[in-house]
């Protein structure tokens, strides 16, 4: 795949070579002198930056500086005449095929852009609930609709570029995110994940059967309201074609993670570029709120030479803020977010199955039957505190606790999982807090079952038996059909951990 959008971008400059009156040449920063020697191989060094992104491994000298008077002039075109027009979705996809980036029409409507992470993790935001389905649509049917798409991995937080964000500078400098190699991509997974379980699970995901490949796409748009009246003007994009860039130009880099929102002590794993007067690249002038920029951050398959770094080809789009020497004095700082999505790629559809589309998932309301159902059965327990209100069961002098607990728990966690409809695909990641409450409250009930485990077993015989004077029957059944529920409960699942482990077992 790789080679055939090479070759198609390659001879799409050549025969369909459109000029812009809006073409740029400017000074790119950071770039790497073409006469760097460097090291691609997996175990080798990688160059360091220090906490105020100065070289530590490598003399200064080895990137072009601002007032260096052989400094390149980079050609930067206006990728818009590249991109057919007018802009539509299907045109946006095939250029993203054959570039690794397109621009994408895309009204969206989050309202609010939610930088905290783990906010939007116990919360959730209208990142988890309205932009991520918005996302997921753009990838499954029309970036990648030959293909079955295994996961869509959004996260629950923009990262935002801007005055009152927290992130109140630009990306400037040539860089490439996450690296070449899965290695690569993994290490800088750990540099912000203290757990370390992130990069484990995409390898997990990654070593599946299902599995090809794996991508990650940046959706990177202004969000300052923007119009084709007042577009974006100030600090755009740059980015480069990767069918112009070969391993051998790019710069294995190291920045301080903490510095960038990482860990302290470790560092993130990223790629810098070296000067070729090969290299393309473009930007999108004069963009509104309307338009996303949608570009490769990172790309591998299976297929691929894994234990040859040096030997993978660039998929990953390089880019960088820059000044637009048109940009109106007095023009305001930009405001944008950028959203970086992880996918799991499987294999390529059957010609017909590639027609079908995914549909975004269905408002909360209204209900189906099935959810109806399971909330009559959840409100069941409300039966067990009529049982109990106009009966005695004096052998039992906790029994009042025991049943007004449970059911009042159970009663609880199904009108969350009804709310949220909790049992729809995905609705657990859009909703993480109500997914979250949902199972505290599910391992309380189960708390609470073996609580009532105790107090009715052991007592088991006044059911056959019952009196006002020890129990009577209503309190008995109140408290022994969910004892019974959960001894159940605890059987099957004690039994499957066992299976699990001989199974383990027997795999090692």
């Amino acid at each position: 795949n790789h080679r055939r959008n090479t070759e198609a971008s390659m001879a799409d400059e050549e025969n369909h070579p459109p000029s812009s009156t809006l073409d740029l040449e400017v000074n790119l920063p950071g770039l790497f002198r073409p006469e760097f020697s460097v090291d691609n191989r997996q175990e080798a060094d990688k160059i360091a930056y220090s906490s105020d992104f100065s070289l530590i491994s490598c003399p200064e000298e080895a990137v072009y500086g601002d007032e260096d008077k052989d400094a390149p002039i980079t050609k930067i075109c206006d990728a818009r005449p590249h991109q057919d027009s007018p802009l539509t979705e299907d045109d946006a996809a095939s250029f993203f095929h054959k570039k690794g980036f397109c621009l994408f029409p895309q009204n969206t409507k989050v309202k609010r852009w939610n930088e905290d992470y783990l906010k939007g993790m116990m919360f959730g935001s209208d990142i988890t609930k309205v932009y991520s389905p918005e996302l997921e649509s753009i990838i499954r049917n029309y970036l990648l609709p030959e293909y079955h798409v295994i996961s869509v991995d959004c996260p629950p937080a923009v990262l935002r570029r801007g005055p009152s964000s927290r992130n109140n500078f630009y990306g400037t400098g040539v860089h490439q995110d996450y690296g070449l190699s899965l290695e690569d991509y993994k290490n800088n997974l750990k540099a912000y994940d203290f757990s370390g379980q992130a990069a484990k699970e995409v390898q997990k995901k990654f070593d599946s059967d299902q599995v090809c490949g794996v991508m990650v796409i940046n959706f990177w748009r202004p969000i300052g309201g923007y119009t084709k009246e007042n577009p974006l003007r100030s600090k755009p994009l740059a980015v480069c074609d990767p069918a112009f860039v070969a391993n051998g130009d790019t710069v294995h880099t190291a920045l301080d993670a903490k510095s960038v929102g990482g860990l302290k002590g470790k560092q993130t794993d990223q790629m810098a570029l070296k000067y070729s007067p090969q290299q393309q690249w473009y930007y999108y002038p004069n963009m509104t709120d309307d338009e996303v920029l949608v570009f490769k951050q990172f790309e591998v398959w299976k297929d691929d030479s894994m234990d040859k770094r040096e030997a993978l080809p660039v998929r990953g789009v390089f880019h960088t803020a820059f000044v637009d020497p048109n940009t109106p004095e007095g023009s305001p700082p930009r405001q944008s977010t950028e959203c970086r999505v992880q996918v799991f790629i499987g294999k390529r559809k059957e010609e017909d199955a590639a027609e079908e589309k995914w549909t975004p998932p269905a408002p909360l309301w209204p209900k189906d039957g099935s959810e109806w159902g399971m909330l009559a059965l959840d409100m069941g327990s409300i039966g067990m505190i009529f049982a109990v209100v106009w009966s005695e069961c004096p052998a039992i002098p906790s029994y009042l606790a025991f049943v007004y607990s449970f059911a009042i728990v159970g009663m609880l966690a199904g009108l969350i999982k009804f709310q949220y409809s909790l049992g729809r695909e995905g609705n657990t990641k859009r909703y993480p807090c109500a997914q979250s409450i949902s199972s505290i409250l599910g391992v309380t009930q189960i708390a609470l079952g073996i609580w009532g485990m105790t107090l009715v077993f052991p007592n088991v015989a006044y059911l056959g038996n019952p009196s006002p004077d020890t129990c009577e029957f209503g309190p008995m059944l109140a408290m022994f059909i969910p004892s019974v529920i959960i001894a159940i409960v605890a059987v099957v699942v004690s039994g499957y951990v066992v299976h699990a482990c001989v199974a383990g077992a027997k795999k090692e």
